[in-house]
């Protein structure tokens, strides 16, 4: 696959993508639009709960560019990584007596000590389980959500670690050809939801994390968007949305 030619080619749809939905949003979307600019406070005339929504502060965020790491191409692996474990662009190890339990302070200080770049990973308790814990990778801090390029998954049963297995992407870095935009706050992404009619007026938003999601996947490169994730608990269902931080495509992508 040509990447510079597949990426030049997802930068114009993007462009031409976003005129579009700019167009739909100005021109077909209007009273949803003078109704949140009309109203800037619309979700106090609502019952939905953001109580546990930490305050936001502004960030810029832009698209990144990156590539799935290939371990068995890494030399330096040699030295960090038993040559048994690694497995193309995975690194798996199956644990028998002397693996860590599954307890998450006891993980973290695991990941942080034994495994491969596992600084750059942080415990994920929205999608962990009881016999599954995940860590997401992270870029400056923000996770990089929902992806199985990107986090270490320990499953094991009972106390017991059984399994590890460890992806990774490399090369992470801002796209040249999009700006840097100041992300939403969560706020504005979930007046947004509620005027799409996404959520109703007594939705519990139960958390809400900034960070990336993978929008575009090859054989190697990736490409990663900025986004919301937001634990949503409304009308009996509990669900995981991501949200656009920094346009507004419309695009909801719901976690399975």
């Amino acid at each position: 696959m040509d990447w510079k030619l597949t990426k030049s080619l997802y930068i114009i749809v993007f462009l031409l993508m976003n005129i579009a939905l700019l167009y739909i949003y100005v021109y077909e979307h209007r009273e949803s639009v003078n109704e949140i600019e009309q109203s800037p406070d619309i979700l106090s005339r609502t019952d939905i709960n953001m109580s546990n929504i930490e305050e936001y502060e502004p960030v810029e965020m832009n698209i990144l560019t990156g590539a799935v790491e290939d371990f068995s191409s890494q030399d330096v692996l040699r030295q960090e990584v038993e040559p048994e474990h690694v497995r193309g662009t995975e690194i798996v190890v199956e644990f028998e007596e002397s693996g860590p339990t599954m307890v998450e302070r006891n993980l973290e200080n695991y990941t942080d000590e034994y495994v491969y770049r596992g600084e750059e990973y942080k415990y994920d308790e929205m999608m962990s389980t009881g016999d599954r814990f995940i860590f997401n990778q992270v870029y400056e801090d923000f996770p990089i959500f929902n992806h199985e390029a990107a986090r270490i998954i320990f499953e094991g049963e009972g106390r017991q670690v059984k399994l590890m297995e460890q992806t990774r992407l490399t090369n992470l870095q801002e796209n040249e050809y999009t700006l840097n935009i100041q992300a939403k706050p969560p706020v504005e992404v979930v007046e947004e939801l509620y005027v799409s009619e996404e959520i109703s007026d007594e939705a519990v938003i139960n958390d809400a994390r900034l960070g990336y999601y993978i929008i575009l996947s090859g054989d190697e490169n990736v490409m990663l968007r900025p986004k919301w994730e937001l634990n949503i608990t409304d009308e009996g269902e509990t669900r995981t949305l991501y949200v656009d931080a920094t346009t507004d495509s419309g695009e909801i992508i719901e976690s399975e």
